[in-house]
């Protein structure tokens, strides 16, 4: 058989191809293996790192749930305000419902009113936690249950008992001071509503509520009207049960802003109605005139003598 020489050109080739093969398998297996121990020492693993993500998406978030220390059984007397608090913590984007159980009627969502019943109003706090169903001028006839209802899938919704009564014609509630008061811009607006009713009606009595016009004034809720959002930043309450029921209303930082009628609602007993006055004057329009009077007086009584001397002189 004959030989056959390799040129220098060949052996030339023949390494190239041989050389480039053993890069070529080198830099696979460096891959290959690489991965392999990557995937072996959890760095790199597709399924890990699945799991890792299913496990963040489907992490749930805390769910809504009822203050079950809300009191649920609430008592209230006719032509006075009824009020049903619901608070819920861990709303977030759901929304309250209030629901009247004997038709199932719908009162409210969120703090949309879906009755023709001006009565039913709801107001929240701003935390958006607690939700309260207030029945204006209630009648025996709106005793029932309402429900507080969460629009989670499933639906939950707690239980509230109102009762109804009739008002006694001898519970009456009083506002200490006369009938028109009169506070400076920048003081403080003190109120003080007392119920003068027998011992044994202040025991079983409820709340007190304050109105200025037609709105509650609650501390630190939200209103519509940017006035009544200042004003409830401003105001405090407290209430004192003893042998009467009193309640005090303060308004700090009073502005003319706070001028209106100012009505103290007890739950058991008839309302009472002041109405108050700030102005920018040191002293109302009504006292400066009665000083101005009363220094009027005092020229003429003075000079009493020296009038009558002049009215006789021209006289003659």
């Amino acid at each position: 058989m004959p030989v056959k020489h390799l040129t220098g050109s060949s052996v030339s080739n023949g390494f190239t191809s041989l050389l480039f093969l053993l890069i070529f398998c080198t830099t696979t297996n460096v891959f290959v293996f690489g991965e392999k121990d990557l995937a072996v020492s959890g760095e790199y693993n597709n399924n890990n790192s699945q799991n890792f993500i299913d496990t963040a998406i489907t992490t749930p978030e805390p769910q809504p749930i009822f203050d079950f220390g809300m009191p649920r059984n609430i008592s209230a007397r006719t032509g006075q305000a009824a009020l049903i608090k619901c608070r819920v913590d861990n709303l977030g984007d759901k929304s309250i419902s209030w629901i009247r159980k004997r038709d199932l009627h719908i009162l409210t969502v969120g703090t949309s009113t879906y009755t023709s019943d001006e009565r039913f109003q709801v107001t929240q706090t701003q935390d958006s936690k607690e939700w309260t169903l207030q029945v204006k001028f209630p009648q025996p006839r709106d005793s029932g249950i309402y429900e507080c209802q969460v629009n989670t899938e499933p639906k939950i919704s707690m239980a509230f008992q109102l009762s109804v009564l009739v008002t006694p014609p001898h519970a009456k509630a009083a506002i200490a001071g006369p009938p028109d008061l009169h506070f400076k811009v920048g003081s403080s607006i003190i109120l003080t509503c007392i119920v003068k009713q027998p011992l044994i009606s202040t025991k079983l009595a409820g709340q007190i509520h304050w109105y200025r016009g037609d709105a509650i004034l609650t501390p630190f809720n939200t209103h519509p009207n940017e006035a009544f959002a200042n004003l409830s930043q401003r105001i405090s309450m407290e209430s004192q049960l003893g042998d009467t029921l009193k309640s005090r209303l303060r308004i700090s930082n009073a502005q003319t802003l706070d001028t209106g009628n100012y009505t103290c609602l007890p739950t058991t007993a008839s309302s009472a109605s002041v109405m108050v006055h700030v102005i920018n004057d040191e002293k109302p329009a009504a006292m400066q005139k009665s000083k101005g009077n009363s220094l009027w007086n005092l020229w003429f009584m003075a000079n009493i003598i020296n009038i009558i001397e002049l009215l006789i002189y021209f006289l003659l």
